[in-house]
């Protein structure tokens, strides 16, 4: 782990320590002289030089530990590298754990959304392998080992060889995973959007006329057709009870970046040619809500006008469809992916603590009883 300052310019403040360092020398404990008669008669001799001297160093140096405490909160503390180096090995499901020997000091998980614990029950119907793969690649220290232990027959592969950063051990044993449902019924989409959305709304529509899809267009105060396979939702705000019954028997939906939805795991599902999610997908209920990342906007997605954007948004519509089953060994992970992203750990909470004591330690010090007058 390394230490380090998300905001350096906040130790500008440092500079205050110097308010306390003049009060303490400038505001000395007081004296008062006393004249004698006599002293008149007495020739004046000149006054010593007097060295700077502070007064209560105790209180002094707690005042300047409590700014130097806030300049360092200020500049945002974090520790750089916080990834749990621990191995992982994650079994897709599919498999007997029984039958897999684990290393005692690894993590052992599912390959499935949210990347369960192996004691929880394995994981039930098809997952997207390929995705998976690519998340828990990107989620994994760089430093941790990973093993991915597979049936021999795959279900959930992608088009492509998923490309990870690590050098994966691969191991395939004997089963398959389970076959996905059957396709999905031909598409028939309902857009519902409010005003500040509508602008980005034109590139659903071009892209569903591109793929020559029936398209039922209003506000969001329109029902939802009942013959309806898929929802596009771009509006702000919770997604309304009626929407979120319609997805729980079973409906996919498209929603907007801005759309508050259930908390669940989630899986990406969409990438653009740098590997920055623009899309991803989680269960609801008995339904799959597909959520966009970004604003509907070409400058925060170019690839909304790439060619490739009608069959991505098919694909984001009709999860049901059956993905490609491949032979384990033949779908091992290339390497070249990008290297998993560098977690940080915050501090400042701890320093708004070290702060709050130091405070109250400077109040004891500046007004207890038994001190001089204070500076």
């Amino acid at each position: 782990m390394t230490p380090t300052l998300l905001f350096p310019l906040g130790l500008a403040a440092l500079a205050s320590i110097l308010i306390p360092l003049v009060l303490h020398l400038a505001r000395r404990t007081e004296q008062r002289p006393t004249n004698f008669a006599a002293l008149r008669w007495l020739r004046q001799k000149p006054r010593p030089r007097h060295r700077p001297k502070f007064d209560e160093l105790l209180l002094l140096a707690t005042r300047i530990l409590l700014l130097a405490l806030v300049s360092v909160f200020l500049a945002g503390p974090a520790l750089l590298n916080t990834q749990d180096p621990t191995p992982v090995i994650a079994l897709a499901p599919g498999i007997d754990v029984t039958t897999v020997t684990r290393d005692a000091k690894a993590r052992a998980i599912w390959l499935a959304p949210g990347f369960p614990p192996i004691d929880t029950p394995a994981p039930r119907g098809a997952v997207p392998i390929g995705s998976l793969i690519r998340q828990l690649d990107l989620q994994t220290a760089a430093t941790a080992p990973l093993t991915i232990v597979v049936p021999a027959t795959l279900d959930g592969a992608d088009a492509e060889h998923p490309r990870v950063s690590h050098r994966v051990r691969w191991r395939v044993v004997p089963g398959a995973m389970a076959a996905s449902r059957p396709a999905a019924s031909p598409l028939r989409v309902a857009l519902r959007t409010d005003a500040a959305h509508a602008p980005g709304s034109r590139y659903i529509r071009a892209a569903t006329a591109a793929l020559g899809l029936a398209i039922d267009v209003g506000d969001t105060a329109r029902a939802i057709p009942p013959r309806t396979t898929a929802l596009i939702w771009l509006a702000g705000g919770t997604l309304p009870a009626p929407a979120a019954r319609w997805i729980d028997r079973g409906g996919t939906a498209l929603v907007a970046s801005d759309t508050v939805i259930a908390a669940s795991p989630t899986v990406p599902a969409w990438h653009d040619e740098t590997g920055r999610p623009l899309a991803e997908t989680r269960s609801q209920g008995n339904g799959h809500v597909a959520r966009l990342l970004q604003p509907l906007d070409p400058i925060a997605m170019p690839a909304l006008v790439e060619p490739s954007f009608p069959k991505t948004l098919a694909d984001l519509l009709a999860p049901g469809s059956p993905p490609t089953r491949v032979e384990a060994s033949a779908y091992r992970p290339l390497p070249g992916g990008l290297p998993p992203a560098s977690q940080s750990r915050d501090l400042r909470p701890w320093f708004a603590l070290a702060i709050a004591v130091a405070w109250l330690v400077e109040r004891w010090l500046a007004t207890r009883a038994k001190r001089a007058i204070a500076p």
